[in-house]
């Protein structure tokens, strides 16, 4: 096994810079949809257009909220745009249902930490009050930093807590967490490394395969927080009595898979898995498939989340992921009422899409801000950052409690896991094969081997 690397410091320091680059240049850019600068090519979310929905009620809704601007960042555009594939329409839903006193103005960090962090500080200089972020740590580790900056309320998701932590300036060594409130204005919600080793450990106990795991970690923030040698997937995967063939860190950049597949092989791997996007993992698996490796186990996450990007994998059936959020999950929305069987369906319904995990949790940072902003009273920043860590909210992605998680400024969710198998309304679908951390999403079966 080859020897791990802890989280760089190299990469940590970019990402908290391009939020310090932002601030001190004073850069200003153009709200989303107004941004002339060119966006990566890699991919690009597809046009969402919101429809109000029936269970949307927005004068009970945005009434007794004071009057105030929210900035929200997501990636847009790149190799990160499934996350934002949602966005539209929780836009359009959240300005249907909140009124006038609220303000949104989203920006495309288009899948680039320094992006991010230059548009969370226009959004700064723009007059938000708080600012919304998600979209994996390169995205809400810049604008967490930028808030800090400029004394800004800041909440953030869609990154696991160890990975965000490390980001904006915490460690994860013996003296964990050190310290403990690396980020003054942020507050963040998630599952964390426990959570998704756990159901993945349960997930490849079910397939009856070779215990043998290739790590597909790379350079990255969640790449170096996944296969970190104390609190990531190697130790706790060996302790479970699994073989780690960990490659090392490799760049996101790279085109040429042939020497990790060959090494997967020579090794015997049977489970692949990793944390790469959704461009990366469809070059290896094509160039897999190419060279005769077809493991019976494929756990992969982030390239594995969104149906969308699932249906254009040379194999996609069979694929298996965690799952953060689905049309199944027993919770409600604090500002439309809606399930989130509701929900899923109202996006199905207005974009002709089926839903995505990121819907969920997209709609529960509103939920969060709005419910801060009613208790605050007013947009004092110290009244809203005060009530941000008062938050014991039930959201549609669960109850949201920052006093509850013994790290402060973070709460945590619960997370199952599936398959993709042969759907009936759609290519591909959800099974759910994991649900001990919230069994009332019902288990439809074990993991099937790919065959």
């Amino acid at each position: 096994m080859t020897e791990q690397q802890r989280p760089g410091t190299s990469r940590r320091e970019f990402i908290r810079n391009a939020a310090v680059v932002a601030i001190g240049g004073g850069l200003v850019a153009a709200a989303c949809g107004d941004d002339d600068d060119a966006a990566p090519a890699t991919a690009t979310a597809a046009p969402v257009t919101a429809a109000p929905t029936a269970a949307a009620t927005p004068t009970a809704a945005g009434s007794d909220i004071p009057p105030i601007k929210i900035g929200y960042v997501t990636p847009r555009t790149g190799p990160l745009a499934p996350f934002g594939e949602a966005d539209a329409f929780v836009l359009g839903a959240m300005a249907s249902a909140l009124g006038g006193n609220v303000e949104i103005a989203d920006k495309d960090a288009e899948s680039d930490p320094a992006k991010a962090g230059e548009v969370a500080s226009a959004l700064i200089s723009e007059g938000a009050d708080i600012v919304l972020a998600a979209g994996t740590p390169d995205i809400s580790v810049p604008v967490a930093a930028a808030c800090d900056l400029g004394e800004v309320p800041c909440l953030t998701s869609v990154a696991p807590w160890q990975a965000h932590y490390l980001g904006t300036g915490g460690g994860l060594g013996p003296d964990f967490p050190e310290p403990p409130v690396a980020s003054e204005w942020n507050y963040h919600f998630f599952w964390g490394l426990e959570d998704v080793i756990e159901n993945f450990i349960e997930l490849w106990n079910q397939a009856g395969v070779a215990k043998v795991v290739g790590g597909m970690w790379p350079n990255d923030p969640d790449g170096n927080a996944w296969s970190d040698p104390v609190v990531g997937f190697p130790p706790a995967l060996e302790a479970a009595g699994f073989t780690v063939v960990d490659i090392g860190r490799f760049d996101l950049a790279t085109q040429d898979y042939s020497a990790i597949i060959s090494q997967f092989k020579d090794a015997g791997v049977e489970i692949v898995s990793g944390v790469v996007p959704p461009p990366v993992f469809a070059t290896f698996q094509a160039q897999a498939l190419q060279q005769g490796f077809n493991p019976p186990v494929m756990t992969m996450a982030k390239a594995l989340l969104f149906p969308s990007a699932v249906e254009t994998y040379p194999q996609g059936e069979g694929l298996s992921s965690e799952v953060w959020w689905t049309n199944r999950h027993p919770f409600s929305s604090s500002v439309t009422g809606q399930s989130a069987a509701d929900l899923a369906a109202a996006f199905e319904s207005a974009t002709g899409a089926q839903w995505t995990q990121p819907l969920g949790f997209a709609h529960a940072l509103f939920e969060v801000a709005v419910d801060a902003a009613k208790r605050a009273g007013s947009t004092d920043k110290q009244a809203l950052i005060a009530a941000i860590g008062a938050t014991n909210l039930d959201t549609v992605v669960g109850n949201i409690n920052f006093s509850a998680f013994p790290i402060p400024h973070f709460a945590k969710t619960p997370l199952v896991s599936g398959q993709w198998v042969a759907g009936t309304r759609y290519p591909l679908e959800l099974a759910i094969n994991v649900n001990s951390q919230l069994p009332q999403v019902a288990k439809d079966a074990d993991i099937v081997p790919i065959s």
